[in-house]
Formats: structure tokens, sequence, C-alpha cells
């Protein structure tokens, strides 16, 4: 049985997280991508109805860095959905109060 969705190679201090985009949509991904920038060079990619991300870290890293980077990685592609969720959920709201501001605004501003 798989038991994680990554592999991890120690001695090129990269992590490779395989992703369906039948769970994640691809822009979730690349949002949890992008937080991840700074702290190690981002490889993206499909391959076979799969998104691939891989990251590769400059600094010396111990196996336990490598995996804990994997697991923020997991956590950071849940919290970015319930984001992305919570944004189409209350967009017709704030949609609404961007118009009432504007509406507001006086003529010559």
């Amino acid at each position: 049985m798989k038991k994680h969705n990554f592999r991890i190679d120690s001695d090129s201090k990269t992590v490779l997280v395989e992703i369906s985009p039948r769970i994640f949509p691809v822009s979730t991904i690349l949002n949890a991508t992008y937080r991840f920038i700074d702290e190690a060079k981002v490889a993206v990619e499909e391959k076979k109805g799969k998104i691939l991300v891989t990251f590769i870290l400059e600094k010396e890293a111990e196996q336990s860095d490598l995996e804990s980077l994997a697991y923020e990685f997991n956590l950071q592609l849940i919290a970015s959905f319930a984001e992305e969720e919570e944004s189409k959920k209350y967009s017709g709201t704030r949609d609404a109060f961007m118009k009432a501001a504007l509406l507001q605004q006086p003529p010559n501003s």
C-alpha cells in the first residue's frame, strides 16, 4: 500500500509530489506551489494525468527536512483549496459591496 504522494531523493535534495487534478484544480496546485519558491527551486509538469511538483533544495537538507517540506506542501494544498472555495462562496457578496462603494463615490473623485 502506498502511504504517501511523494518521493524523496536525499542525495539530490529533491522532493517529487504527485497530485491528482481530479482532487485539486491546477490553479490550487500552482497557488500552493508559489508559496514555496523562496525555499526551493520548483518545477511543475503534467504526466500521465497527474501533476508532478518537484522541489529542489539548494541548501543542505536532511531526510527529515525533505519530508517536512512534502508534508507542508500537502497542508498548503488543502489550505489553498479552502481559500479558493471560500473566495468563490463569497464572491457575490464581495462584488455587491464593491459596487455599492463605487456608487457612493462623489462624482469628481
